[in-house]
């Protein structure tokens, strides 16, 4: 970032604050986001572009008789017209569930700016993804392949009328690469990229080509997918969807609208004892770090599950006020960083003790499916066939994760499939296990079926969705 502008715009967004309550404005906020990014990307194994953006954007929050109004802009020199419509805006806005924006309070101090991001060259970049590109073309030329990385900086200012006054400075960076390889009618895709706010030994070109190779040489054998209920073992990335689960149910907007299954559970036991969860706003670096939400509350630390006993809900300003809670600091009632606490037994601990079941490195289709009534289906994009604790081959085509089925109140209900996740050291039976009390996960069919019958799984997972409708 060549030149800070928090200096300039502070005047102007407090001119603003004032211009709003002279207009009939009962509290008012003023946001200001600068931000700058240089980026490169090599596509089909040559350097395709190399750029730098720059945005700014601006915005307005007003209250005006108990109804609030939003506008944002990125003129600078018009930002008394934003005043303007935000007011217009206000008086027939949604209704506002707090009277005042808050005042000034202790904000926790986190490390979110570094001199070697800031310092990290485009030269430096288009280097390393070059690579990254050559090293794979080493493996196979033949290959699609893409590589890119970015530099970012961005500075933001929060001003409410309450008095509160938040500058903030952040670096981030981003590495990755994305191959596809195709041999007849054989496609396989495959990736794997890092992003973060500090310079240290996660920028590893090595470690990123090492991953994607290790993917591609463990699918250069086509393995025969395996029928019926199996164990699967799940890496991080996958796991990380499931925990979408969690997102919903300690959503505090959710449980005010009934949407979320642990409504009514705060302060019982709903998850294994093995398990606490932790929303970590304050990692240093961390691209979700943040010291304060949109709104000027600050935000906390918070234990979400402790040994499995429900223990908050999130909530953001207006929530807190529909619900009568103190707000937690969460902009949208959304968690910036779950951490789950580690288990005794590692990673490779798991996968060796899986005697014939499946490896499920990306699903497919995931994020399409009815999470909010625990209704999931998803195709198993790369996944390999795992035999006597070893990855024999890739399974393809006839794969297909078929149910995924979310029942409430079943605290003694039997899994007929173990699934493993990979967390480096982590604990085992986590998705099994970790719902046995309010949540049944029922992975019900974990069916890989031959084409002729995939008509048929079709017709009955249609008929599964139609009666867990009508039963939950």
């Amino acid at each position: 970032m060549k030149q800070s502008m928090i200096g300039r715009v502070k005047e102007k967004l407090q001119r603003c604050l004032d211009l709003a309550l002279q207009k009939g404005a009962s509290s008012a906020k003023a946001g200001f986001v600068h931000s700058d990014a240089l980026s490169c990307g090599y596509e089909s194994g040559r350097l395709k572009n190399m750029g730098a953006e720059e945005k700014i954007n601006c915005k307005i929050e007003v209250l005006v008789n108990g109804k609030c109004g939003r506008v944002s802009g990125n003129d600078m020199d018009r930002l008394e017209e934003l005043v303007g419509s935000a007011i217009q805006l206000g008086k027939n806005g949604s209704d506002a569930h707090f009277e005042a924006y808050p005042s000034p309070s202790t904000e926790p101090r986190i490390q979110s700016w570094s001199d070697e991001v800031y310092n990290l060259t485009p030269e430096k970049m288009i280097d390393d993804c070059g690579d990254i590109v050559s090293r794979l073309k080493d493996y196979n030329e033949e290959m699609d392949i893409n590589a890119g990385a970015s530099r970012l900086e961005n500075e933001m200012l929060l001003l409410t009328t309450g008095g509160v006054c938040h500058e903030e400075k952040a670096t981030g960076w981003s590495l990755g690469a994305a191959v596809q390889r195709t041999e007849g009618t054989d496609m396989l895709f495959t990736g794997f990229g890092r992003s973060w706010g500090d310079l240290n030994e996660f920028y590893d070109p090595s470690y990123i080509v090492g991953r994607v190779l290790e993917d591609l040489k463990q699918g250069e054998r086509i393995a025969e997918s395996p029928e019926g209920n199996v164990p699967a073992y799940l890496p991080p990335e996958v796991l990380q969807q499931f925990l979408r689960v969690f997102e919903i149910g300690v959503n505090g907007r959710s449980v005010a609208k009934g949407e979320s299954p642990l409504r009514g559970k705060l302060g019982q036991q709903v998850l294994a004892p093995e398990m606490t969860v932790v929303d970590n706003p304050h990692r240093p670096f961390s691209p979700s770090a943040a010291a304060v939400d949109d709104d000027g509350v600050p935000t906390r630390e918070l234990t979400l599950f402790d040994q499995g006993v429900l223990k908050h809900f999130l909530y953001d300003l207006d929530t807190a006020g529909l619900v009568g809670e103190e707000p937690t600091g969460h902009n949208n009632c959304q968690p910036y960083e779950l951490m789950i606490n580690p288990g005794d037994r590692p990673s490779e601990e798991l996968l060796a003790d899986i005697e014939d079941g499946i490896y499920i490195k990306h699903l497919l289709g995931f994020g399409q499916s009815n999470i909010v009534n625990g209704d999931f289906s998803a195709n198993v994009g790369l996944g390999y066939r795992v035999r006597n604790g070893r990855i024999e081959g890739r399974v393809k085509n006839r794969c297909q994760l078929s149910r995924f089925l979310l029942r409430l109140e079943q605290p003694d209900k039997s899994y007929p499939i173990r699934v493993h996740p990979g967390i480096g050291k982590c604990l085992n039976r986590l998705i099994s296990s970790i719902l046995h009390r309010i949540i049944d996960l029922s992975l019900s069919r974990l069916q890989c079926d031959s084409g002729e019958r995939q008509q048929q799984s079709k017709r009955q997972h249609t008929t599964s969705r139609r009666a867990q409708s009508s039963t939950c």
